[in-house]
């Protein structure tokens, strides 16, 4: 699973970092590449664009 589709999951960074063995900085890294490539200001408009592109479907 791809850090954005964890997010839209609502994942935390530590419980991001503890699955794939990453570093929680590693996680709070990709994470913010993740917002500043799509433009978003927060993990709430992050959650957002996994729902519109997919990449996470309501349960």
């Amino acid at each position: 699973m791809g850090i954005l589709t964890v997010i839209g999951q609502g994942w935390t960074n530590t419980e991001i970092a503890e699955r794939p063995h990453l570093a929680e900085s590693t996680v709070k890294t990709h994470v913010s590449e993740i917002l500043a490539k799509r433009g978003a200001r927060d993990r709430v408009q992050a959650v957002v664009l996994a729902y519109d592109t997919k990449l996470v479907r309501p349960t």
